[in-house]
């Protein structure tokens, strides 16, 4: 019986060609974009799930509010981590992380062999200060060093196997312990470990760990305002690790006892620091977030629509070629065929189209990620096929897309009457009535012609902003990076790194 409709099914695609690759290319191009959409979701969704005791660890931001503004951020004052250490019971892990130089104008210099000059890396990104407690939080793997001791003294630095390679090439971690790096010419450290790369969906993406108690021992300290309470830089963060049992509000109110105290008499500024879970860092908007679930969310339910645009496109395909099938239908009818063999046999049909359009919209997803890779988010790669939910996912499309689009045409095809078809009576005498297929024809035409006319609005819209005269040559800005080495423009450095302090004292 199964090699029987296998059969027919296979004569009746290849019996018209043309019509069956209409049938693939359109209801794989649904197919495509739910495909494409999954990649997306499914990267985003996926950050930052691998730290062990993620539910205990936290971030800590800032709240700004007045009358006349609302500020949110993710920089502490430099004494913070410290502090809270010290004087806060229930953490468990005080992780202060310092951006060096907010990565922008970092030069790092590695000595070279014997005689040979000194090899300089320009604007290095992914360098930080921060403690040992940084790999308790994010589980580098050390291949050389330990995670306890390579960041405990002073002019200390951890590499990570990537960036291990790129500064000494050729060789093995192990023999990459001890090597000396400069950065910015005036502080030099020593190669104390190196860990694994992240192969992870993850935030945390520095690349280069330099002891934090580096900057009490360099003129960093004055810098980065290491003992100042009132001042904040965008660069400095922390980073929290509960212990069991202890709650963020908890620790939030002592927090607050701890900015009291260290407050200066004369400051009323109406900030409050909360504690961020870590599996909200992606995706609150409020504190720097890379991505938004609403976001994600619109792009399933646009996924979700394109989707049924194919199905529309299928069944409407499908009942229009009814009048080739009539006379097939009934004399399957005639000779014993029930109508529940008939549903089977054509939504076997649909699913075996469906199944070829999911081949072919596989094939697309390379193309449509370099030709859309200006939209997706950076890093997104194509990890089908090693993603353990995508076998599930394509299985429960296959199932969902095959009913969906098949069950209508099957069910009218399998209703015809053998005796009104076979005495030469219209096709349209059996159709007349049928309400569904005439709405989706006319919906289908009409969805059309709005994504027309949207896409012309688009067009417009984007030609006017590129060609509109914006009353000043853009060609005659510059931009000047004042160097910030020099004491004349510290107060000039100052004001680069976001200060809502100042801000409500009217300073800026």
């Amino acid at each position: 019986m199964f090699k029987s409709n296998l059969t027919i099914t296979l004569r009746n695609l290849l019996s018209n060609p043309i019509f069956s690759v209409i049938h693939i290319l359109g209801l794989s191009i649904g197919l495509s974009a739910s495909l494409m959409v999954y990649q997306i979701v499914r990267y985003e969704m996926t950050f930052d799930q691998f730290e062990k005791d993620a539910e205990r660890i936290y971030r800590v931001v800032f709240d700004v509010k007045n009358r006349d503004m609302e500020m949110h951020g993710v920089a502490v004052p430099a004494p913070m981590g410290l502090a809270i250490e010290s004087e806060v019971t229930g953490v468990e892990t005080s992780v202060p992380v310092r951006q060096f130089q907010g990565d922008a104008t970092t030069n790092v210099m590695i000595p070279g062999e014997g005689r040979s000059a000194p090899t300089v890396f320009t604007k290095q990104p992914g360098i930080i200060f921060t403690t040992d407690g940084y790999f308790d939080i994010v589980p580098f793997k050390f291949l050389a060093g330990t995670s306890t001791l390579a960041l405990r003294e002073p002019f200390g630095v951890v590499l990570t196997e990537s960036r291990a390679r790129l500064y000494f090439p050729g060789l093995n971690p192990v023999n990459v312990i001890g090597k000396r790096i400069s950065y910015d010419e005036n502080i030099e450290v020593l190669v104390t470990g190196v860990t694994a790369d992240l192969n992870e969906h993850t935030d945390f993406t520095s690349q280069e760990f330099i002891s934090y108690s580096t900057i009490s021992k360099t003129s960093l300290q004055k810098n980065f305002m290491m003992e100042s309470w009132g001042e904040m830089m965008s660069a400095s963060k922390l980073y929290l690790k509960l212990k069991p049992g202890s709650t963020a509000a908890d620790i939030e109110k002592q927090i607050a006892a701890l900015m009291l105290k260290n407050k200066e008499p004369q400051d009323d500024r109406p900030i409050t620091f909360r504690l961020q879970p870590l599996k909200d860092i992606h995706f609150k908007k409020l504190y720097q977030a890379t991505a938004d679930k609403n976001v994600l969310y619109g792009l399933l339910a646009i996924a979700a629509f394109l989707l049924l645009l194919g199905c529309i496109n299928f069944i409407n395909l499908s009942t229009a070629q009814a009048t080739r099938r009539m006379k097939e239908t009934c004399i399957r009818k005639t000779i014993g065929s029930s109508r529940k063999q008939l549903i089977i046999q054509f939504l076997g049909e649909t699913f075996l189209i469906t199944v070829l359009a999911l081949f072919l919209s596989i094939g697309f997803i390379p193309l449509l990620m370099d030709l859309f890779s200006g939209f997706t988010p950076e890093g997104l790669k194509v990890e089908l096929f090693q993603d353990p939910w995508f076998p599930v996912y394509i299985t429960c499309l296959v199932i969902f897309v095959s009913f969906l689009s098949g069950f209508y045409p099957a069910f009218v095809i399998s209703r015809y009457r053998p005796i009104a078809i076979l005495r030469s009576q219209s096709y349209r005498s059996h159709t007349r009535g049928v309400f569904l297929r005439r709405t989706l024809t006319v919906a289908q035409f009409v969805i059309a012609q709005f994504f027309v006319i949207a896409a012309a609005i688009v067009v417009r819209q984007i030609h006017f902003s590129l060609h509109e005269d914006m009353g000043f040559r853009r060609q005659a800005i510059i931009t000047v990076q004042a160097p910030q080495k020099h004491d004349t423009l510290s107060e000039q450095r100052r004001v680069e790194f976001y200060n809502p302090f100042q801000v409500f004292r009217g300073s800026r």
